[in-house]
């Protein structure tokens, strides 16, 4: 999506460097019954795709499934421990859902 508009559309997309984002204010809107609005998304530099058309498929992303429900998370959530989830180093997004690597962290020494 670019200002608001659909540029394109693909059946699996890879994301490198994602930061997952909640605008609250369309979350709340959007529990106070007004129209449903994007208002949740992921920002990152595409690694791959794969055209709705085209029959190719992606290898699997080994890593953790990663979901948004507005209705019980404020936030993206890991899909096993419910963590909150804002970054990524790769995620994997098909009709299936959403499977990311976490973000590596520096160690402390």
């Amino acid at each position: 999506m670019q200002d608001g508009r659909v540029c394109a559309s693909a059946s699996q997309i890879r994301l490198a460097g994602v930061e997952f984002l909640v605008r609250q204010s369309g979350r709340r809107r959007m529990l106070r019954g007004l129209p449903k609005n994007v208002h949740a998304y992921a920002i990152g530099h595409v690694v791959d795709y794969v055209h709705p058309q085209d029959t190719r498929r992606l290898k699997a992303l080994e890593g953790r499934g990663v979901f948004y429900n507005p209705y019980r998370f404020a936030y993206f959530v890991d899909s096993n421990t419910y963590a909150p989830v804002t970054a990524a180093e790769l995620v994997h997004f098909d009709e299936r859902g959403a499977m990311y690597t976490p973000v590596e962290l520096p160690l402390v020494a």
